[in-house]
C-alpha cells in the first residue's frame, strides 16, 4: 500500500493593503488572484486556515479560497466601534477584536457571540489563548 503526502500547498503568498487582498505565485511573484475586501481602502488583517484565506477589515470578514480567490462568504462584523481589527484563529473560531469589543465567529462566518465590555472604554484589543497570541496595534501618531 502506497501513501501520498498530505503536505499543505504553500505555493501562494497572500498579501493585503489598501482594502485589497493579493495572491502571488511564490516562484514568480505574479498575481494569481486578487479581491477587494474593503471599498475605499484600509488595513486588512490576514489569516489562512486550511484552504481558506480569512481577511478582516474594520467592517467585515471575507472568506476566500486560498488557491482560487473564490468567495466563500462575506460577513458584516457585529459591534458598534469600527477600527483596525486584531484577529485570532483557533479551533474553528475566528475571534475579532476592535476598539474595546471582541466578537467570535465560526470558521464558516457565523456569528457566535459579541462582548462589548460595556462601560470599559475604547482602545486596541490584544487576544491570547495558550500558544496563540495576537498583540494589539497602536494607532500611532504623526
Amino acid at each position: 500500500m502506497y501513501r501520498s503526502s498530505a503536505q499543505v500547498d504553500r505555493s501562494i503568498l497572500v498579501s493585503a493593503f489598501g482594502g485589497k487582498v493579493f495572491a502571488l505565485h511564490r516562484d514568480t511573484g505574479t498575481v494569481a488572484w486578487s479581491a477587494e475586501v474593503e471599498v475605499g481602502g484600509g488595513e486588512v488583517e490576514l489569516a489562512i486556515e486550511g484552504d481558506v484565506v480569512i481577511a478582516c477589515t474594520r467592517r467585515r470578514l471575507a472568506l476566500l479560497g486560498y488557491l482560487t480567490g473564490e468567495t466563500i462568504a462575506w460577513v458584516a462584523l457585529v459591534g458598534e466601534h469600527e477600527r483596525r481589527p486584531t484577529m485570532l484563529i483557533d479551533q474553528g473560531q475566528i475571534i475579532v477584536a476592535r476598539n474595546g469589543e471582541v466578537a467570535c465567529y465560526s470558521i464558516a462566518g457565523k456569528r457566535l457571540w459579541l462582548q462589548p465590555f460595556e462601560g470599559m472604554g475604547f482602545g486596541s484589543v490584544a487576544l491570547a489563548l495558550p500558544g496563540n497570541v495576537r498583540q494589539a496595534d497602536d494607532i500611532g501618531q504623526r
